[in-house]
């Protein structure tokens, strides 16, 4: 009797320890930073977490990490734990990489693969600027105001850039964000309030232009069905040689199928 005693407890013990060791390892995956909610939701909006895909929906939390997705007909807004607002349109793709309030001062840094994301930057206590960034695959605008556009666009030729497939535009209403490439974050260009401007591939950013004169995509085009269409993107741009739409050698437009019956999965071809 006292064998099998000493046989269970052996048993037990070896089983708490796998139980210890398996939270160990897992415990930081596990470990999630709530960063804000979803305030609004319309159409097909997703959140990819921990390799799983569930639906976003008004009141649904973001965490740090999450990778929110939406379809041709999505548009969602994100209100942070500073109170700062994300608004993406359709066909957009983004993650939010960082989001942490240090002595009430938030840093946040937000990855823009595809489509528009509208920024509202909540200043910190005191009045302070807000460390906040928005980084596409070939540029990082960081702010130095309140509210502006973040688009980026690839697989595509706009007329006047032969050779480049990679935009991102920037349409600043309130404040001045400055716009760089990832190569040379201290140079770049100011973009004040009422301007917009668009870095090309790895080359530097038009001068600035007013808003809505130079083509660059903002999130209001964008919900007008101008996301792709492939205009111009920069101040003197000179106007297409002509029409797309009668000359396919103007520009290459990408396509996005319509999703299978079985549900929405993500933007089309062209999308990460």
């Amino acid at each position: 009797m006292r064998r099998n005693r000493n046989h269970y407890s052996a048993v037990f013990g070896a089983e708490l320890l796998l139980i210890a060791l398996v939270l160990v390892v897992s415990g930081p995956a596990l470990a999630q930073t709530a960063a804000g909610s979803f305030s609004s939701v319309s159409g097909q909006v997703q959140i990819q977490r921990a390799g799983a895909t569930i639906g976003a929906a008004s009141g649904v939390g973001v965490n740090v990490g999450d990778r929110i997705v939406t379809g041709a007909n999505g548009h969602a807004v994100i209100v942070l734990n500073d109170q700062s607002r994300l608004e993406l349109g359709p066909v957009s793709s983004i993650t939010l990489d960082e989001f942490t309030i240090t002595g009430g001062s938030p840093s946040t840094r937000v990855s823009l693969f595809s489509g528009v994301l509208r920024s509202l930057v909540n200043a910190a206590s005191g009045g302070a600027p807000a460390n906040y960034q928005v980084h596409t695959p070939n540029a990082v605008a960081a702010v130095r105001g309140t509210k502006f556009d973040t688009a980026y666009t690839e697989n595509m030729i706009r007329s006047g850039y032969q050779g480049c497939e990679q935009y991102t535009d920037i349409s600043v209403y309130q404040g001045t964000v400055h716009l760089t490439t990832l190569a040379t974050p201290n140079a770049g260009e100011d973009i004040g309030a009422g301007y917009e401007a668009t870095l090309p591939c790895d080359k530097p950013p038009t001068t600035p232009g007013p808003l809505a004169m130079t083509g660059a995509t903002s999130l209001d085009s964008a919900n007008a069905g101008g996301l792709f269409t492939g205009a111009p993107g920069s101040s003197g741009a000179p106007p297409p040689a002509c029409p797309v739409t009668v000359c396919p050698a103007c520009t290459t437009p990408v396509v996005h199928p319509v999703p299978p019956t079985g549900g929405f999965v993500g933007p089309g071809p062209g999308i990460r």
